[in-house]
């Protein structure tokens, strides 16, 4: 082969390589005691606004994988494990029940401990959603910003639960043992701060819960009407699982969240 051409194959490669390291969001990964209970932690990106996501009932950071590389290209992305999930195995304690201001706790000495400061933009699907509620309630100062994905109310009727079969004992069956309590907990928890909040909604939960839907939709809507900054997305077509069905609406959704946020709260970074 001539060598100039080899030599700019070569250059080329590096440029390709340089270009591909540029892009990729800074990664680390550590697990945390907080009070016996290890708790897996990983933080993507290394500027911007900080975006912690929250899971629902049963999931792990795992369900964030549609949305969270996309998110770390203009905010630095905070996943975790809550107890008995994922990285964070094994559970602690396995015979009570999980609350939200047992998550919420957890969740705000976890953050401390890390070094990651506030203020915060909280991203909470499903019961995680629930869990944010919680954390925005008993935190206010420290809360720029909250994205609901087809979050739980606490206003929620009895008969809206999940359909799933949950081992007893398991991180899940403790944490719908806990729901009542839950609901109980953010309804008594203060005032939701006047933040931006982007509720997004889906219209799909399936045929068991077809009758519910129009009760689902004004759930979400109570839930917009939080903050005088709220605002309701509608992600038609979607199932309960927006990140996965409409991760394209959901990373909209928080880049408008981050927008929205008074510039003072962005940790001296804008949204690109």
């Amino acid at each position: 082969m001539n060598q100039s051409i080899r030599s700019g194959l070569v250059a080329g490669l590096m440029i390709c390589f340089t270009l591909v390291a540029a892009a990729a969001p800074v990664s680390r990964d550590d697990v945390v005691n907080i009070g016996g209970q290890n708790l897996h932690i990983r933080i993507l990106g290394d500027n911007g606004p900080t975006i912690v996501f929250e899971a629902g009932l049963g999931n792990d950071m795992s369900t964030w994988r549609p949305v969270a590389q996309a998110v770390a290209r203009f905010a630095q992305v905070v996943l975790y494990d809550r107890a008995g999930l994922g990285g964070s195995l094994p559970l602690a304690r396995a015979n009570t029940p999980i609350t939200a201001a047992d998550v919420a706790t957890a969740l705000h000495l976890l953050l401390k401990k890390t070094g990651l400061r506030p203020p915060f933009i909280l991203v909470g699907h499903s019961l995680g959603g629930l869990y944010v509620q919680m954390f925005a309630r008993r935190y206010p100062r420290e809360i720029a910003g909250v994205v609901l994905l087809d979050s739980s109310s606490s206003d929620a009727p009895a008969g809206l639960k999940t359909r799933a079969r949950l081992e007893p004992g398991s991180a899940a069956y403790l944490e719908e043992a806990g729901t009542a309590t839950s609901n109980d907990q953010v309804r008594h928890a203060g005032p939701f701060p006047a933040v931006p909040l982007m509720v997004v909604a889906a219209t799909d939960h399936g045929p068991f819960f077809k009758s519910w839907e129009p009760v689902l939709m004004e759930l979400q809507r109570r839930l917009a009407d939080l903050s005088p900054k709220g605002r309701l997305l509608v992600a038609r077509g979607s199932g309960h699982y927006i990140q996965t069905d409409r991760p394209a609406l959901v990373v909209s959704a928080i880049r408008s969240a981050v927008s929205e946020v008074d510039p003072r709260q962005r940790n001296g970074v804008s949204a690109r």
